[in-house]
């Protein structure tokens, strides 16, 4: 027949054909069947098409293809479409599709998908989708996807997804992954991860974030945490911080931290922290330091401490210096030690004390070294006195003065 006399035929008739009669058709008559024709076929009668007759149908035959037969056709069928006759199908023909027929779709069909299609789909369609076809998707077609559809996938389709994909997703997504969801993610994806995104995560799913996937983070991404989330990080996590993402953390995230949090950071990480985030740690933060925590800091950031750190530093904080930052004091970080924590310094850290620094103690301070720290005064340290705190001094620690010391002594 030709095509004119075949496209002539009316659905009645077409319907007579048994599935041989259909199958005989070429590829060229199937394609110049009228829509209304091929609206006319029952699901028998579409099944009864080849796969080579299928990938003749045009995208206006495919568009008007009804909906309970093209949910009733093979997977094979269905696999055969041609990307443009995938991207004619309708939002209730894409509902229509079963999960089988759903994971039949080939990469390339997946990759045809528009955003309003896949925007179309019904959880359960998203959820029956192949790994390598959620992957094929486009960045403009996954953003589409609602939380809903999201929450759908299962770790392995979230962790198939490429990191393109990934820091493509809108912070309304992002904010809506459950833990599960999120931990699914894989230390490149994690990486891949944009500020905007990661400011987007909530404090709950942030706190059961894996320790590989919190080191993942970039360092622009943990400096983008605010202030809940940085309290939300577990002790478990904040130990996981890389160097160089404690270098990263501002003086406001500093600050933020609990005491609890402050105690868990390692040595190399405090050591990292820049002077300012350093010095916006408030005297409760500091107290929570240990020995090694504190010995841990370098000199530079000793001596830039302020002065009302340095004087709620506890006698167990102010011995744990090591005499190289004990060195590094300055002369208003000496003046702003307490009496207490003075006279309970160890005669190791008096004696590093450098001689601007003993000349900067107060006439408090001064009375109260104990006789031990004045034998410990160095020839140097004695001769930086004034003959303010030389005439302050009691007669016992007077008694006690080295006779090296005393020679030294202005006149």
């Amino acid at each position: 027949l030709s095509t004119a006399a075949l496209r002539g035929l009316s659905t009645t008739q077409l319907a007579a054909l048994n599935s041989d009669q259909i199958a005989a058709l070429t590829t060229a008559q199937v394609a110049n069947l009228t829509t209304t024709q091929v609206n006319g076929l029952n699901s028998d009668d579409l099944n009864a098409l080849t796969t080579d007759q299928v990938k003749a149908l045009t995208t206006a035959q495919v568009a008007a293809i009804g909906t309970t037969q093209l949910s009733k056709m093979t997977t094979d069928d269905v696999e055969a479409l041609s990307t443009n006759a995938v991207r004619a199908l309708n939002s209730d023909q894409v509902k229509a599709l079963t999960t089988d027929q759903v994971v039949a779709l080939s990469t390339d069909q997946a990759r045809a998908l528009t955003t309003t299609q896949v925007a179309g789909l019904t959880t359960t369609q998203v959820a029956a989708m192949q790994s390598d076809d959620l992957n094929a998707l486009n960045t403009a077609a996954l953003r589409g996807l609602s939380t809903t559809q999201l929450a759908a996938l299962n770790s392995d389709q979230i962790g198939a997804l490429s990191t393109r994909q990934v820091a493509a997703l809108t912070t309304t997504q992002i904010n809506g992954l459950n833990s599960d969801d999120l931990n699914a993610l894989n230390t490149d994806q994690v990486k891949a991860l944009t500020t905007a995104q990661v400011a987007a995560i909530g404090t709950t799913q942030l706190s059961k974030m894996t320790t590989d996937d919190v080191e993942a983070l970039s360092t622009n991404a943990v400096r983008a945490l605010n202030s809940d989330q940085i309290k939300a990080l577990t002790t478990d996590q904040v130990v996981a911080l890389s160097t160089d993402q404690a270098r990263a953390l501002t003086t406001t995230q500093v600050a933020g931290l609990t005491t609890t949090q402050v105690a868990a950071m390692q040595s190399d990480d405090l050591n990292a922290l820049n002077t300012a985030a350093l010095r916006g740690l408030s005297t409760t933060q500091l107290a929570a330091l240990n020995s090694d925590q504190i010995a841990a800091l370098t000199t530079t950031q000793v001596a830039n401490l302020t002065t009302t750190q340095i004087n709620g530093l506890n006698s167990d904080d102010l011995n744990a210096l090591t005499t190289d930052q004990v060195k590094a004091l300055t002369t208003a970080q000496v003046a702003a030690i307490g009496t207490t924590q003075l006279s309970k310094m160890t005669t190791d850290d008096v004696e590093a004390l450098s001689t601007n620094a003993v000349r900067a103690l107060n006439s408090d301070q001064v009375k109260a070294l104990t006789t031990d720290q004045i034998v410990a005064l160095s020839t140097d340290q004695a001769r930086a006195m004034t003959s303010a705190q030389m005439a302050g001094l009691s007669t016992t620690q007077i008694s006690k003065m080295e006779s090296d010391d005393l020679r030294v002594l202005s006149t």
